[in-house]
């Protein structure tokens, strides 16, 4: 049963995480590439889908760590250090978003195409840069996990 909870939140973790990097590496710098009204048109829309779905996509994650935490710590009486730090590294990373990157993305989810604020591309730049530093977080919480679910 520990190996199933292991495999499912090294998966779980994965998604997120390659997700996260997808949007980094692949999505935004295409939606740049857009003429304005269809950046905003696409901004808007995946603001909206996926700051709706994300946070229970981190939260299950950060369960799914947590559990696996307990039961190795409760299996070998010692604390697993990389899943700790993994775990430890994911709440960060939850904080990051809520603070920076959450009020930034529901500013993004609300423009229309009609009246985007004067700083709109200024703001998407900085949402950028932020979701780049939380996708580094992520991938080092991921290789921590990982590092945790194939050591003893």
């Amino acid at each position: 049963m520990t190996e199933i909870l292991n495999v499912v939140a090294v998966v779980f973790a994965g998604l997120i995480v390659g997700n996260e990097f997808a949007i980094a590496a692949f999505v935004h710098p295409t939606l740049n590439r857009l003429e304005d009204r269809a950046h905003l048109s696409a901004a808007s829309a995946l603001a909206l889908l996926l700051g709706g779905v994300m946070p229970f996509g981190y939260g299950l994650v950060l369960l799914l760590i947590s559990a696996a935490g307990c039961v190795r710590w409760h299996q070998s009486d010692h604390l697993p250090r990389w899943i700790a730090a993994s775990a430890i590294l994911w709440v960060l990373a939850i904080v990051y978003s809520i603070t920076i990157e959450v009020p930034i993305n529901n500013r993004v989810a609300s423009w229309t195409k009609s009246s985007p604020p004067a700083e709109w591309k200024t703001l998407r730049d900085k949402w950028d840069l932020h979701h780049r530093c939380r996708v580094a977080l992520l991938t080092i919480a991921f290789a921590f996990l990982t590092m945790g679910v194939i050591t003893r």
